[in-house]
């Protein structure tokens, strides 16, 4: 059994990992590909000026990957598949429906929400890291054989928070951003919404970890009780 356990174990933090490394991976790219091409608009920029006033720095520098919903859907008119992409396999075009968008375009944010938008990056990446922590702290327990007792509660309702946070700090950061683009984008066809990135698997694992936690609480206290009684 605990064999079983240790692979089970070893398989979500490679999943876990997968998952990190993914995104980072990402991440790097995107980086990459932003610094050569910056260089490449500085290089052919006379002045600064001429550099700030460009669209394509301006498309570079403000990148927001924003949901789309057909009104279709949301308000049972239209066509669902209201636009068409080149296939290179037949030579011809094909109807579709869009689901997300990456879009570069200077969006109206105060300070205040620009300060918001930061802090709450930064709370969901403390958060995130701190789950982590947690996460392993708690799987070295279970290999240990060191389960059932108030630490390990401890922990698990501090991961369930954890998660919550950091899904709140999502969602709140992504809607303050998609309320700046419908101030100056939108689209005939689509209603824009989050994003992807904003996932309720984080809230529902935040949840579930803390219905565990209080399920190891409860056993604990009828453990402790079945003591005393004894």
């Amino acid at each position: 059994m605990k064999r079983r356990l240790n692979i089970l174990c070893v398989v979500v933090l490679l999943v876990l990992g997968w998952s990190v490394g993914k995104s980072l991976y990402y991440m790097y790219i995107g980086i990459e590909m932003g610094v050569e091409k910056g260089l490449e608009m500085a290089r052919n920029a006379e002045s600064v000026e001429e550099l700030e006033r460009s669209k394509d720095f301006e498309a570079l520098t403000n990148i927001t990957a924003v949901g789309l919903a057909p009104r279709a859907i949301t308000e049972k008119a239209g066509t669902l598949m209201c636009d068409s992409v080149y296939n290179v396999k037949s030579g011809e075009f094909v109807p579709v429906a869009h689901g997300l968008l990456m879009v570069g375009m200077k969006t109206p944010k105060s300070l205040g929400v620009r300060v918001l938008a930061g802090v709450l990056t930064w709370v969901s990446l403390v958060a995130i890291i701190w789950a982590l922590v947690l996460f392993v702290r708690i799987i070295v327990a279970i290999n240990r054989s060191d389960i059932f007792n108030w630490l390990n509660v401890r922990r698990l309702r501090r991961l369930g928070l954890l998660l919550i946070i950091d899904f709140g700090c999502t969602c709140l950061s992504a809607y303050l951003t998609l309320c700046s683009l419908r101030q100056v984008f939108g689209l005939e066809h689509y209603e824009l919404e989050l994003p992807d990135t904003v996932s309720s698997t984080t809230l529902m694992l935040g949840l579930v970890t803390l219905i565990v936690a209080e399920v190891f609480a409860i056993g604990l206290k009828m453990k402790e009780e079945q003591d005393l009684t004894i």
